[in-house]
């Protein structure tokens, strides 16, 4: 059985967890705090397994607790939780094997629940590590997204928004986006391109191609075991040998 313990000053998200937590049959919540001594204390007496922790809180912030803890050596399995997505990275390199923003998304949750249980069951610090840089180098990617790519077109500048790209295509030294009403050629290489991009919505699948897995409509087979993808426009997006396991993220 898997200890839980929940940490936040605000009632209603500490009862919103439990709720969430309720579905889980192996976890049992040990018990709350509301504060960060309070969260010092109950972690002594209970020593849970996992500590879902707030990271604004009177008397101690969750970033101090966690600070705590790691000087006592004795840092647990932590899922941060904020209203403010700007302190992920201070979470990431206190070993939280994730954080979740305010109001809670049960998806989210799920996602952060098969974390910890697989932490939990192989336990692996360089594993550890790996998904924590892992997570830093996707959130500073996040904080470096743009809502828009710059294209020169001759004697003007056109704003493409990235909601309306579909797929991008390197092509030498250029890079075609492949837009909703038209295309565009941008100066630039695919990776310079990427890390303007969202990581959560745009995906590499090809080390020419970059997919928006919301317009991916479907996923086929191809030849001698290669897979396409197709756009909501109709373009067959391949899939690079080296990239199958995007697939399980695009299906799943």
């Amino acid at each position: 059985m898997i200890r839980a313990l929940l940490v936040d000053d605000e009632p209603l998200v500490r009862e919103r967890l439990r709720t969430l937590l309720s579905a889980y049959q192996d976890v049992a919540v040990a018990g709350e705090a509301a504060d960060g001594p309070s969260a010092l204390a109950e972690y002594r007496k209970l020593s849970p397994q996992v500590v879902f922790l707030d990271i604004q809180m009177p008397g101690l912030t969750g970033l101090e607790v966690a600070e705590v803890w790691r000087g006592e050596g004795s840092l647990p399995v932590i899922v941060f939780v904020t209203a403010f997505d700007q302190f992920a990275l201070d979470a990431f390199r206190l070993h939280a094997v994730d954080y979740l923003t305010k109001p809670i998304d049960p998806e989210r949750f799920s996602e952060s629940m098969h974390r910890v249980r697989e932490l939990l069951g192989r336990p692996n610090h360089d594993e550890l590590d790996r998904r924590i840089r892992a997570m830093i180098e996707m959130h500073e990617r996040r904080l470096s997204v743009r809502p828009h790519i710059v294209v020169r077109d001759r004697e003007r500048y056109i704003l493409v928004p990235t909601t309306e790209i579909h797929s991008l295509e390197a092509t030498g030294n250029y890079v075609q986006l492949h837009c909703e009403r038209a295309n565009h050629i941008l100066r630039s290489t695919l990776a310079a391109v990427e890390a303007r991009l969202d990581p959560q919505r745009f995906l590499r699948v090809h080390r020419s191609w970059i997919v928006n897995l919301e317009q991916v409509r479907e996923a086929q087979p191809w030849t001698k075991g290669s897979w396409i993808l197709l756009t909501r426009s109709g373009l067959k997006v391949p899939v690079g040998q080296q990239y199958r396991d995007v697939l399980t993220k695009i299906l799943k």
